[in-house]
C-alpha cells in the first residue's frame, strides 16, 4: 500500500479499509499463533500438571522450596492472560481506525500502518517468548521439585498429609456454608421466616445481655469484688453469650432439623475456625512451617469432616430444591416456627442466667469463707475458685490427686457445662467423666476408650485443644 504523502485529512476509505483489513488479518494470525502454540505445549503442560497438582509439590512449594517465579504452570492460564492482551491491543487500535474514518482522529497514515505491524510484531514475540520461558519453567521446576523430593521425602509426606487435613476442614465448611447460603436465598426469595427469625433472635440476645448485665451490677453490690473478680465477670458473660447464641442457633433452625442439623454445621465452623487460628498467618495464607513443626492434634479436627459436610449439603440442597418449586410452602411455617422459637429461648434464657449467677457466686469473695486446708483425697474441702484468665495448662492429673491446676479445670469444665461439682482441686470420679465428655465433644477421643485404663488422662492433645479455646 502506498500512501503519497497523504495526510490524515486525505485518507480515503480504501486505504481506511486497508488498515481494517490489515488489522484483523493480524488478530485472527495471533490468535492461530497462540493456539498453535497452546497444542504444541500440551505435552509439556500435561507433564508438568502430573507433578504440581500432587500434594507433596504443594507442600514443597508452600515450604518455598520451589521459588515463586516457578510456581505458576497453569500453561492454560498463561494463554488466557496473553490472548486478553492481544484483544484489548486490538479494541483499542480498531477504535482508532473508525476515528479516523470519522475525521476525529489525527494520524500520519505511514506511522499508524507501521504501528498495526508492531501491534503484530511484539505479540508474536511474546507468544514465543511464553513458548520458551514456559519450557524453561517446567523444566526447571521438574528438577527443583523431584531433587528436592529426594533429599527430603519424610517431611514432604508428612507435610503432605497435614495439608491434606487442613484442607478437607476448609473444604467441608465452605462447601456447607455455600449450601446454606443458597438455601438461605431460596426462603427468603419465597417468605419471609428466616427475616421474623433473625429479628425473634436479636431480641433475645439483647434481652439476654441485658440481664447478664444486670446480675453482675448486683454481683459487684453484694460481693464487693476487686478489679480482676469483677474482669473475670465479663470473661465469663462473653463466654455465656457466645454459647446462648450457639444454642439460640439450633432452635433457629429446628423447623429443617431432620434434614440438617445445624449443630453439626456448627461444629464444622468450630474446627475451621480453631484450625485457622492455628495455621492460618496476618497474610491470609497456611503457615507450612508451623503445621510441619507442631504438636496440634490437626487429625483430630479433620475427622468425619468429608462425609459430615456431603451430609448436610445434600439435605441442604433437597430443602433448597423443596422450596424452590413451592414443594415447601413456608408461608404457612412462619408463625408456629417463630412461636416456637421464642418459647425455646425464653427456656434456654432462664438456663443460662441460673448458671450465669451460680458461676458469679462461685468465684465472688464470698467463697472464701469456704476455703479450707489443702486435702487429698474425695473429702477435699472447696476452695475459692482460681481465675481462668490467660490459663495456660501444663500438667496432667492421676484419679484423686490434688493439685492447684484442677481447681482451675473444674472450673472452665463447669463454665463449658461438663462439670456441676464442687471447685475441690481434686481429680475425682466427676472431673475425670468431665474431661471424658469434653474429649468427646472436641473429637479427642473416638469413645472407645473409656474402657481402657487411660481413658480419663488430661493428657497432650487434651490440653493443647482447651489451652487453644481459652485463649479466643
Amino acid at each position: 500500500m502506498t500512501f503519497n504523502g497523504a495526510t490524515a485529512a486525505e485518507l480515503t476509505w480504501s486505504q481506511i479499509s486497508d488498515f481494517s483489513t490489515k488489522l484483523e488479518n493480524h488478530k485472527t494470525q495471533l490468535l492461530k499463533n497462540l493456539d498453535s502454540s497452546k497444542e504444541k505445549l500440551a505435552t509439556t503442560a500435561k507433564e508438568a500438571s502430573t507433578i504440581t497438582d500432587t500434594t507433596l509439590y504443594k507442600a514443597a512449594s508452600c515450604l518455598w522450596a520451589i521459588p515463586e517465579e516457578d510456581q505458576n504452570l497453569d500453561f492454560n492460564k498463561l494463554v488466557s492472560s496473553l490472548q486478553e492482551t492481544i484483544l484489548n491491543e486490538y479494541i483499542k487500535l480498531d477504535w482508532d481506525i473508525k476515528r479516523l474514518s470519522f475525521w476525529l482522529l489525527t494520524e500520519d497514515p505511514i506511522v499508524f500502518w507501521n504501528s498495526i505491524d508492531t501491534y503484530y510484531n511484539q505479540n508474536a514475540q511474546k507468544i514465543t517468548d511464553l513458548e520458551n520461558e514456559y519450557y524453561t519453567k517446567a523444566t526447571k521446576a521438574k528438577t527443583d521439585f523431584l531433587e528436592y523430593v529426594d533429599n527430603n521425602t519424610e517431611l514432604l509426606n508428612w507435610l503432605a498429609i497435614k495439608l491434606d487435613a487442613f484442607n478437607a476442614i476448609q473444604k467441608a465448611a465452605n462447601d456447607v456454608t455455600k449450601a446454606l447460603d443458597a438455601f438461605s436465598w431460596a426462603v427468603k426469595g419465597k417468605s419471609s421466616l428466616l427475616i421474623d427469625l433473625e429479628k425473634a433472635r436479636e431480641e433475645a440476645e439483647n434481652s439476654f445481655a441485658e440481664q447478664l448485665d444486670t446480675i453482675i451490677t448486683e454481683s459487684i453490690s453484694t460481693y464487693q469484688p476487686d478489679s480482676d473478680t469483677q474482669a473475670q465477670y465479663y470473661i465469663h458473660k462473653d463466654n455465656f453469650i457466645k454459647k446462648f447464641k450457639q444454642e439460640e442457633k439450633k432452635s433457629e433452625y429446628y423447623l429443617f432439623s431432620a434434614i440438617f442439623s445445624y449443630e453439626k454445621y456448627a461444629d464444622l465452623l468450630d474446627r475451621k475456625a480453631n484450625v485457622d487460628k492455628q495455621f492460618v498467618n496476618s497474610e491470609n495464607t497456611v503457615d507450612c512451617s508451623l503445621l510441619l513443626t507442631t504438636t496440634f492434634n490437626i487429625w483430630s479436627y479433620a475427622k468425619d469432616v468429608k462425609s459430615v459436610s456431603e451430609s448436610l449439603v445434600k439435605g441442604l440442597n433437597l430443602l433448597t430444591d423443596a422450596v424452590n418449586n413451592w414443594r415447601i410452602d413456608m408461608s404457612i411455617l412462619e408463625e408456629p416456627t417463630v412461636v416456637y422459637f421464642k418459647k425455646d429461648t425464653e427456656k434456654l434464657t432462664k438456663k443460662y442466667i441460673k448458671n450465669f449467677k451460680d458461676m458469679l457466686k462461685s468465684i465472688s469473695p464470698a467463697a472464701e469463707e469456704l476455703t479450707g486446708s489443702v486435702a487429698t483425697g474425695e473429702n477435699a474441702v472447696v476452695e475459692e475458685t482460681p481465675a481462668v484468665v490467660n490459663v495456660t495448662f501444663t500438667q496432667s492429673f492421676k484419679k484423686n490427686q490434688y493439685h492447684e491446676q484442677v481447681k482451675t479445670l473444674q472450673t472452665v469444665l463447669k463454665d463449658w457445662g461438663y462439670y456441676n461439682g464442687e471447685i475441690t482441686g481434686v481429680y475425682s470420679p466427676a472431673t475425670i467423666e468431665a474431661v471424658y465428655q469434653f474429649q468427646l465433644k472436641e473429637w479427642i477421643i473416638t469413645g472407645n476408650e473409656k474402657d481402657k485404663s487411660a481413658y480419663w488422662w488430661f493428657w497432650n492433645a487434651t490440653r493443647a485443644r482447651m489451652n487453644s479455646l481459652l485463649q479466643k
